[in-house]
């Protein structure tokens, strides 16, 4: 399992969603709009699947974006 990552607009660091999931489940996710309370800045952010990716390594810490 690996984390849903999203960039933080505010810091622009990359931070867990909070949702763990599978590579194949992630690729059928649709792209719909979800918000999610930001542990870098303490915000809710909106975000789609397109705006995130998967981490390397499960907790959160790693990852770059799916293009």
């Amino acid at each position: 399992m690996s984390a849903i990552l999203i960039k933080c607009p505010a810091t622009g660091r990359s931070v867990s969603t909070g949702i763990e999931i599978d590579s194949d489940t992630f690729n059928v996710l649709p792209d719909v709009g979800v918000e999610t309370e930001c542990a870098a800045c303490g915000g809710k952010h909106l975000w789609r699947k397109s705006d995130a990716w998967l981490s390397e390594d499960g907790d959160g810490s790693k990852g770059q974006p799916q293009q």
